[in-house]
């Protein structure tokens, strides 16, 4: 069982929704157990939050961020909402600057990354129970 931290602010407690959705499914408990890396996630417009992975919990944070993040990803809440609903591949988002990666060259990290986060995002996005979330459905 992966222990997930409550979210007490706007960001968090969407990162805390997203992540809760599979807490149950064992290929994300395979993915997320003892991963141990820290990922920066910042929403333009917004602030940055640290996601730690730490053996079976997932923890955030908003300030003080460790020294060693493994992964920073950026992007708009506009490439956020693409990337969950289908509209926009994650390289072409990279390609066309709407998703800023830093440590790209960390494969495995980025790869485990997306299996986790991003896989999450779009069956998030697939269930209509939880469809409250979209602004528009033009893709940009």
């Amino acid at each position: 069982m992966i222990s997930i931290q409550k979210g007490e602010d706007l960001i968090t407690i969407t990162l805390q929704n997203i992540l809760s959705y599979r807490k149950n499914d064992e290929d994300f408990i395979n993915l997320v157990l003892n991963w141990n890396k820290k990922v920066l996630i910042e929403l333009e417009g917004f602030y940055p939050v640290e996601v730690i992975f730490d053996h079976d919990e997932i923890r955030f944070k908003i300030n003080d961020f460790d020294k060693k993040i493994n992964l920073k990803v950026k992007m708009g809440i506009y490439t956020f909402l693409d990337l969950a609903y289908g509209r926009l591949n994650p390289i072409k988002a990279v390609l066309k600057r709407k998703l800023k990666i830093k440590g790209l060259l960390k494969i495995g990290t980025l790869l485990k990354f997306m299996k986790i986060f991003l896989k999450t995002m779009k069956m998030v996005a697939s269930d209509p129970n939880n469809n409250y979330y979209e602004f528009n459905k033009e893709t940009r």
